[in-house]
């Protein structure tokens, strides 16, 4: 199967908002054991951060694999890592696609997925009437540099505190230096975890899946009563997150930090 996302991007959305376009439009079992190929402008001028987005939630479609056709991105990535040889793949020049999907990013808008299914998509403006308990930034999806990048951005516009408790999750040790060593582009020097604090956000964790795969009440952000979350992770099942009676709502990093400022669930064009 294969997604083309043309256009100018704008600069409210991230790939998470993408990959909710591209589930809500497939359904959960849309891409069941097939691959899932994405190209077009918009992927093209992606980092490696935000791809790795776009790919990690191809198995909420069923997908087999994602694939995106490696460039100058992935290769500068890739030799910044390892000195050993590698061979780029590359699909086949005469492929036949199960599937062919094409968007124009410039007339999207951030989205989420309602609980309690990725598949559940919704127009964040559309769901302002949702009142929060919680936003949780984090896991291997939703906790990558360029996620804790995106929220300080936003919160550092909005000079604004969060209405409810906001957890930080990094994916990695190294994402974890990043928050606290990284400046934030654009925001005088600071780095992400210097915003985060200022935002009144609860301190960055130590990298972990924490909340996203539920585990024991100890958990660190687990949610132990039926509370309403706006969260980055990938999943939104029943007790995905602890309590079986929780509500999350899969969102942007840009829209989790939205509606943590707000305390329902905000389109980050209110911010930006």
């Amino acid at each position: 199967m294969r997604f083309v996302m043309d256009g100018e991007m704008p600069e409210y959305l991230l790939a998470k908002d993408l990959i909710l376009q591209i589930i809500g439009e497939i359904g959960v079992a849309g891409a069941t054991y097939k691959a899932m190929e994405f190209g077009g402008s918009a992927v093209e001028g992606m980092n490696m951060d935000e791809r790795m987005t776009v790919c990690n939630m191809v198995v909420e479609a069923g997908g087999k694999n994602g694939l995106i056709a490696p460039d100058k991105t992935t290769f500068d990535y890739v030799r910044a890592r390892t000195q050993e040889a590698f061979e780029p793949v590359y699909s086949d020049g005469a492929a036949n696609y199960v599937a062919d999907y094409k968007w124009d990013v410039s007339k999207l808008e951030p989205l989420v997925a309602a609980p309690h299914s990725p598949d559940n998509r919704k127009k964040a403006r559309e769901c302002s009437d949702v009142k929060i308990d919680r936003v949780y930034i984090g896991s291997c999806t939703g906790g990558k540099t360029e996620d804790f990048l995106s929220a300080a951005k936003l919160f550092y516009r909005a000079k604004r505190q969060v209405k409810v408790p906001t957890y930080l999750v990094p994916a990695t040790q190294k994402v974890w230096a990043d928050v606290y060593t990284m400046p934030v582009p654009g925001c005088d020097g600071k780095t992400a975890a210097e915003i985060f604090e200022e935002a009144g956000c609860v301190s960055p964790a130590a990298p972990s899946c924490a909340a996203c795969l539920g585990g024991p009440r100890d958990t660190f952000a687990r949610m132990n009563e039926p509370e309403v979350c706006v969260s980055t992770t990938n999943r939104n099942f029943p007790g995905r997150m602890g309590h079986k009676e929780g509500q999350i709502y899969l969102a942007s990093p840009f829209t989790a930090a939205a509606s943590a400022l707000k305390g329902f669930v905000c389109d980050p064009r209110e911010y930006m």
